[in-house]
This record gives C-alpha cells, structure tokens and sequence, in this order.
C-alpha cells in the first residue's frame, strides 16, 4: 500500500504597507503576504497547520511575521 503525503504552502499577496526593514534600514513599502501551510494526502489539502502575515522587503528579502491587529495599524486594507 502507497501512501502520499507531505506539506503545501501557498502564498497570497495582500498590498503594501509603509514599514520600514529592520535589517537594511530600507525606508520604503513592503510587501504583505498572507501564508498558509497544510497538510496534504494524496495531494489533496486536509488539514491546516500554520497561517500568518509576512512582510518582505523589496531590497534584501527579509521576511518577518507581523500580527493582524499589527497590519492593520500600519494600513493593510485586506488581512483576511
């Protein structure tokens, strides 16, 4: 018997917010992206495991997790 499973994560973005990089000092907009990870059977996704906020910036690629109440302070229209 052959069981597949594994894990999927998708990424939707959301906008941008005004925050500036905490590792490069980058003043300018970042990205927010809402990421989930699931577990998946046969490749069909059954079970959620993780679900946050991210935002990256544009110039060094950092990425760190914020809060919803956090986003929408910094003016995220969409934190769904």
């Amino acid at each position: 018997m052959l069981v597949i499973f594994g894990l999927s994560r998708k990424e939707r973005p959301l906008g941008l917010i005004a925050l500036g990089c905490a590792v490069c000092g980058h003043p300018g907009p970042q990205s927010l992206v809402h990421r989930r990870t699931r577990f998946t059977l046969f490749f069909v996704p059954v079970l959620p495991l993780r679900s946050r906020l991210e935002t990256r910036c544009p110039q060094c690629g950092t990425t760190r997790t914020i809060t919803r109440t956090e986003a929408r302070r910094l003016g995220a229209d969409q934190t769904a």
